[in-house]
Protein backbone atom coordinates (compact mmCIF):
# COMPACT_ATOMS: atom_id res chain seq x y z
CA UNK A 1 0.00 0.00 0.00
CA UNK A 2 2.80 2.43 0.92
CA UNK A 3 4.66 1.70 -2.32
CA UNK A 4 1.55 2.32 -4.43
CA UNK A 5 0.79 5.57 -2.60
CA UNK A 6 4.37 6.79 -2.96
CA UNK A 7 4.35 5.87 -6.64
CA UNK A 8 1.13 7.82 -7.22
CA UNK A 9 2.56 10.83 -5.39
CA UNK A 10 5.73 10.61 -7.48
CA UNK A 11 3.66 10.38 -10.66
CA UNK A 12 1.66 13.44 -9.70
CA UNK A 13 4.74 15.61 -9.17
CA UNK A 14 6.83 14.28 -12.06
CA UNK A 15 6.79 16.58 -15.04
CA UNK A 16 5.72 14.81 -18.23
CA UNK A 17 8.33 13.94 -20.81
CA UNK A 18 8.25 16.11 -23.92
CA UNK A 19 7.98 14.04 -27.06
CA UNK A 20 10.42 14.92 -29.79
CA UNK A 21 8.68 17.24 -32.22
CA UNK A 22 8.56 15.94 -35.75
CA UNK A 23 6.98 17.49 -38.79
CA UNK A 24 3.74 15.84 -39.84
CA UNK A 25 3.94 14.26 -43.25
CA UNK A 26 1.82 15.48 -46.12
CA UNK A 27 0.11 12.09 -46.31
CA UNK A 28 -1.48 12.51 -42.89
CA UNK A 29 -5.27 12.38 -42.90
CA UNK A 30 -6.64 15.67 -41.66
CA UNK A 31 -10.31 14.75 -41.46
CA UNK A 32 -10.02 11.69 -39.22
CA UNK A 33 -10.32 12.22 -35.50
CA UNK A 34 -7.66 9.60 -34.82
CA UNK A 35 -5.03 8.62 -37.34
CA UNK A 36 -1.89 6.61 -36.86
CA UNK A 37 1.32 7.11 -38.73
CA UNK A 38 4.19 4.77 -37.85
CA UNK A 39 3.74 4.54 -34.06
CA UNK A 40 2.42 8.07 -33.58
CA UNK A 41 -1.17 8.90 -32.71
CA UNK A 42 -2.68 12.04 -34.20
CA UNK A 43 -5.92 13.30 -32.71
CA UNK A 44 -7.99 16.44 -32.16
CA UNK A 45 -9.53 17.87 -29.01
CA UNK A 46 -12.28 20.47 -29.10
CA UNK A 47 -12.00 22.75 -26.11
CA UNK A 48 -14.32 25.23 -24.48
CA UNK A 49 -15.68 27.72 -26.98
CA UNK A 50 -15.09 25.35 -29.88
CA UNK A 51 -11.32 25.85 -30.22
CA UNK A 52 -9.81 22.76 -31.88
CA UNK A 53 -6.29 21.60 -31.03
CA UNK A 54 -4.54 18.87 -33.01
CA UNK A 55 -2.04 16.71 -31.14
CA UNK A 56 0.64 14.20 -32.07
CA UNK A 57 1.53 11.62 -29.42
CA UNK A 58 4.70 9.66 -30.01
CA UNK A 59 7.19 7.96 -27.69
CA UNK A 60 10.64 9.44 -28.29
CA UNK A 61 13.60 7.17 -29.05
CA UNK A 62 15.72 9.01 -26.49
CA UNK A 63 15.42 8.32 -22.77
CA UNK A 64 14.00 10.61 -20.14
CA UNK A 65 14.85 9.27 -16.69
CA UNK A 66 16.45 5.85 -16.24
CA UNK A 67 13.98 3.14 -17.25
CA UNK A 68 15.62 0.16 -15.54
CA UNK A 69 13.88 0.23 -12.16
CA UNK A 70 13.60 -3.50 -11.57
CA UNK A 71 9.82 -3.24 -11.91
CA UNK A 72 7.23 -1.69 -14.17
CA UNK A 73 4.14 0.20 -13.15
CA UNK A 74 1.01 -1.91 -13.34
CA UNK A 75 -1.82 -1.43 -15.82
CA UNK A 76 -4.00 -0.03 -13.03
CA UNK A 77 -1.36 2.47 -11.89
CA UNK A 78 -0.82 3.53 -15.52
CA UNK A 79 -4.57 4.15 -15.89
CA UNK A 80 -4.72 6.18 -12.66
CA UNK A 81 -1.66 8.20 -13.65
CA UNK A 82 -3.17 8.88 -17.10
CA UNK A 83 -6.48 10.02 -15.60
CA UNK A 84 -4.73 12.32 -13.11
CA UNK A 85 -2.47 13.78 -15.79
CA UNK A 86 -5.24 14.18 -18.42
CA UNK A 87 -7.41 16.18 -16.04
CA UNK A 88 -4.79 18.92 -15.90
CA UNK A 89 -3.24 18.64 -19.39
CA UNK A 90 -6.50 18.55 -21.37
CA UNK A 91 -8.62 20.30 -18.71
CA UNK A 92 -10.92 17.27 -18.81
CA UNK A 93 -13.53 16.15 -16.31
CA UNK A 94 -15.48 12.91 -15.93
CA UNK A 95 -12.49 10.92 -17.17
CA UNK A 96 -12.72 7.20 -17.80
CA UNK A 97 -9.96 4.84 -18.90
CA UNK A 98 -11.49 2.76 -21.71
CA UNK A 99 -8.45 0.60 -22.40
CA UNK A 100 -4.83 0.20 -21.40
CA UNK A 101 -2.61 -1.45 -23.99
CA UNK A 102 0.95 -2.63 -23.23
CA UNK A 103 3.20 -1.82 -26.22
CA UNK A 104 6.57 -3.54 -26.66
CA UNK A 105 7.11 -3.44 -30.44
CA UNK A 106 6.82 -0.92 -33.24
CA UNK A 107 4.14 -1.55 -35.86
CA UNK A 108 6.90 -2.92 -38.09
CA UNK A 109 7.68 -5.60 -35.47
CA UNK A 110 10.95 -4.10 -34.20
CA UNK A 111 11.29 -3.91 -30.39
CA UNK A 112 10.62 -0.53 -28.82
CA UNK A 113 13.54 1.03 -26.94
CA UNK A 114 11.04 1.98 -24.22
CA UNK A 115 7.93 -0.16 -23.77
CA UNK A 116 4.87 1.79 -22.64
CA UNK A 117 1.17 1.72 -21.86
CA UNK A 118 -1.16 3.42 -24.32
CA UNK A 119 -4.19 4.58 -22.35
CA UNK A 120 -7.38 5.37 -24.29
CA UNK A 121 -9.54 7.75 -22.25
CA UNK A 122 -12.89 9.46 -22.60
CA UNK A 123 -13.33 12.81 -20.91
CA UNK A 124 -15.44 15.90 -21.05
CA UNK A 125 -13.56 18.90 -22.46
CA UNK A 126 -15.67 21.98 -22.91
CA UNK A 127 -19.22 20.81 -23.54
CA UNK A 128 -18.49 17.45 -25.15
CA UNK A 129 -17.17 14.04 -24.18
CA UNK A 130 -14.36 13.02 -26.51
CA UNK A 131 -11.53 10.52 -26.87
CA UNK A 132 -8.22 11.43 -25.25
CA UNK A 133 -4.92 9.57 -25.11
CA UNK A 134 -1.98 9.18 -22.74
CA UNK A 135 1.30 7.28 -22.91
CA UNK A 136 2.76 6.02 -19.63
CA UNK A 137 6.34 4.69 -19.62
CA UNK A 138 7.37 1.76 -17.43
CA UNK A 139 8.87 4.12 -14.84
CA UNK A 140 5.59 6.03 -14.56
CA UNK A 141 6.57 9.06 -16.66
CA UNK A 142 3.99 10.43 -19.09
CA UNK A 143 4.77 11.51 -22.63
CA UNK A 144 3.34 14.92 -23.42
CA UNK A 145 1.57 15.18 -26.79
CA UNK A 146 2.89 17.85 -29.14
CA UNK A 147 0.31 20.40 -30.23
CA UNK A 148 0.54 20.47 -34.02
CA UNK A 149 -2.19 23.02 -34.81
CA UNK A 150 -4.69 25.13 -32.97
CA UNK A 151 -7.75 26.70 -34.57
CA UNK A 152 -10.37 28.88 -32.96
CA UNK A 153 -13.95 28.25 -33.92
CA UNK A 154 -14.96 30.61 -36.70
CA UNK A 155 -18.41 32.08 -36.24
CA UNK A 156 -20.84 31.66 -39.11
CA UNK A 157 -21.17 34.74 -41.23
CA UNK A 158 -24.74 35.96 -41.49
CA UNK A 159 -26.19 35.55 -44.95
CA UNK A 160 -26.78 38.77 -46.77
CA UNK A 161 -30.38 39.25 -47.64
CA UNK A 162 -31.29 40.81 -50.93
CA UNK A 163 -33.69 43.69 -50.61
CA UNK A 164 -36.08 44.24 -53.50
Amino acid sequence: MKTTFLLLVALAITSPLMAAEKKAGHHQKKTAELTTESDAINFKVTGPGGAVKSYRLEVPDTPGKAQDLGFKVSEQVAALAAINWASSFYGATNLTANSVEWKTTHKNGQPLPFPYYLVNLTGKVGDTSQPLYAVVLVNGELVRPIETTSMAETPEKPKKSKKS
